[in-house]
């Protein structure tokens, strides 16, 4: 793919268009470039402040296609629903000019604010780059200063309680065992350095502090800017005989601990523990049912067959697999059962029922078949050793999604402005690495533990 400059009056937007493979030559000098437009959420300001909004959205689409004329009544909003951080616009062009290119929908999302501090925007845009040229993301038209405008799944996204839908969650796993298999992190870092080098060249532009390249350094990022959470120190306090930093100390209940401390000392002793046993892949780090998109086709099958019917198995090849992940903007190179994992943690839903997640057990013949679907490649047979350790290497990673998300909802609980309870989700997500925790101790002289040492 090829970034190049794409002019528009006296800004400039970032134009991309895909052109095989990365090359150095992506990178071109701009000035004034995507940073210099910003498009404030619709719907949360007032009437007349949103009109201007929506007009500003359709000025911006008739500069990035010119094709679609000049007529800013024939472009169609619709705000989709679903996520909880940033906002996402369906924007459909209805007039009669022949658009040859054959996009009349596209999305624009902005982000949510203060998300900055938790997510690498220059990684989500390269990762999706690097997706889209192994046909895993739609095409990226444009880069804004706080969103992006990119391709149009047609579609829906999953409800929760489709993603243990038999007749679903075998496409999931093949998709992901396809995109860990296929998706190079070099080819990502490489990517991410020379964008970031082009902007210091050509803008002067001062890195302050250096970028996290893995999820283990962001989860560090992200503990030395929590602040002390009601419900996370309420979680940690009800698990002071887990605490790794009252295990090391010889006078544990004289100790006063802050909850970065407490936190900081349990990543350490994570990483320690499982860090090295699971390939690190490109993880997408974010797999709810809001981020994996069905099309009407296998919608309407699902709606007609049944829970318990089985879809056509064509389906299952890696080549027509019908799902599709969207949102990248958690992407890191990480470990592939944490990504597997934090999946599974989804099947919980926002009320966190956690009754619906799958035991990683290796007589869950759910699970089994889930591996199985993740597994398999053209030419190769997935063998009975090769599910057990891949259920055996989940299971070490089934509390790191919990500590991970239970972080980031403690943060965003300060910075957001949505509507939800983060300070109470953050809690919630915690629960779930000290209960582990409360099991990998118990289970540590185990055969599991002896087998993977």
């Amino acid at each position: 793919m090829l970034i190049g400059r794409f002019q528009v009056g006296n800004k400039m937007i970032i134009h991309c268009r895909k052109a095989g493979r990365l090359r150095h030559q992506w990178l071109r000098k701009w000035r004034n470039a995507v940073h210099t437009r910003f498009i404030s959420p619709i719907g949360t300001s007032s009437q007349s402040e949103s009109s201007n909004q929506k007009l500003q959205v359709r000025q911006m689409l008739l500069e990035i296609f010119p094709e679609w004329g000049n007529n800013e009544d024939f472009i169609e909003l619709h705000e989709l629903t679903g996520g909880i951080t940033n906002m996402l616009l369906k924007c459909t062009y209805k007039g009669p000019e022949n658009v040859q290119n054959g996009y009349k929908t596209v999305l624009i999302r902005t982000y949510g604010r203060g998300t900055g501090l938790l997510i690498d925007r220059d990684r989500e845009f390269v990762s999706h780059l690097v997706l889209n040229s192994y046909n895993l993301a739609p095409k990226v038209f444009a880069r804004f200063g706080n969103g992006l405008v990119y391709g149009f799944i047609e579609g829906r996204a999953l409800r929760f309680d489709e993603l243990s839908n038999p007749s679903v969650y075998p496409f999931i796993a093949s998709r992901l065992g396809q995109w860990h298999r296929t998706v190079r992190v070099k080819v990502i870092e490489e990517g991410l350095r020379r964008m970031r080098l082009e902007f210091r060249q050509s803008e002067k532009v001062e890195v302050s502090k250096k970028r996290p390249g893995n999820i283990w350094e962001l989860i560090k990022g992200w503990i030395d800017i929590l602040p002390q959470i009601e419900g996370l120190v309420a979680v940690c306090d009800k698990n002071q005989d887990l605490q790794q930093v009252r295990m090391d100390a010889k006078d544990p209940e004289s100790i006063q601990l802050t909850l970065k401390q407490i936190l900081s000392r349990e990543l350490e002793w994570l990483a320690s523990e499982i860090g090295d046993f699971s390939p690190q892949v490109a993880a997408h780090s974010d797999l709810l049912c809001g981020n994996i998109i069905i099309p009407s086709e296998l919608s309407r099958e699902l709606e007609e067959a049944g829970r318990n019917s089985k879809i056509s198995a064509r389906h299952l090849h890696f080549d027509t697999n019908p799902i599709a992940f969207i949102d990248y903007e958690y992407m890191m190179p990480g470990p592939r059962a944490f990504d597997i994992s934090n999946h599974f943690q989804e099947w919980q839903g926002f009320a966190c029922d956690k009754s619906l997640i799958p035991k990683p057990v290796r007589t869950n013949q759910l699970l089994r078949k889930w591996c199985t679907s993740y597994l398999q490649k053209e030419g190769s047979e997935v063998t009975e050793v090769m599910i057990d350790d891949l259920i055996d290497e989940i299971s070490l990673y089934y509390g790191m999604p919990g500590f991970y998300w239970g972080i980031w909802a403690g943060i965003q609980s300060t910075i957001s402005l949505i509507d939800f309870d983060y300070g109470g989700y953050s809690g919630q997500r915690l629960v779930e690495y000290w209960n582990w925790k409360r099991w990998y101790l118990k289970e540590k002289g185990s055969r599991l533990y002896k087998c993977l040492k």
